[in-house]
């Protein structure tokens, strides 16, 4: 099954403005830090504290990925995109490169890295070549 990106980011605002009427976020930054640090991995690294230049660092690097099925695998982090950046919003997107013959569905799957360590990420596959497959996460983060 293909996604777009267009219809991704639409089905995820959707689920964020949804969710955003259940209950509001608190206004202190000691609260706000709280409720992110719940809704993030608890193994390594939040995402909340993931930005741009977090990943912008790492343009080259090899991540390596945990499968269900217990499989590590390797991918390199191709490219870091700034898609934009306001007061109260920053977004940006990850492309990930590994081999053709090991294919992941989308899904959330376990990253590591040496300087992040361990932290879940929800990638998609965005494209394949005759020796790569391509993968693509996706970044809006609210500035506090």
């Amino acid at each position: 099954m293909s996604i777009s990106r267009r219809y991704f980011l639409l089905f995820s605002g959707s689920i964020l403005a949804t969710a955003g009427t259940s209950f509001s976020i608190p206004n202190t930054k000691r609260q706000h830090q709280l409720v992110a640090k719940t809704l993030d991995t608890q193994t390594g690294v939040g995402l909340s504290q993931m930005h741009y230049s977090t990943f912008e660092t790492l343009k080259d690097q090899t991540l390596h990925v945990l499968t269900e099925r217990g499989e590590r695998l390797r991918l390199q982090l191709d490219q870091v995109e700034d898609q934009g950046r306001s007061d109260q919003l920053e977004q940006f997107s990850l492309t990930f490169r590994g081999k053709q013959g090991q294919l992941l569905d989308q899904g959330t799957y376990q990253f590591e890295h040496p300087q992040l360590g361990q932290f879940n990420l929800f990638i998609v596959p965005s494209g394949q070549s005759k020796h790569n497959a391509y993968y693509q996460a996706t970044f809006s983060h609210l500035i506090a």
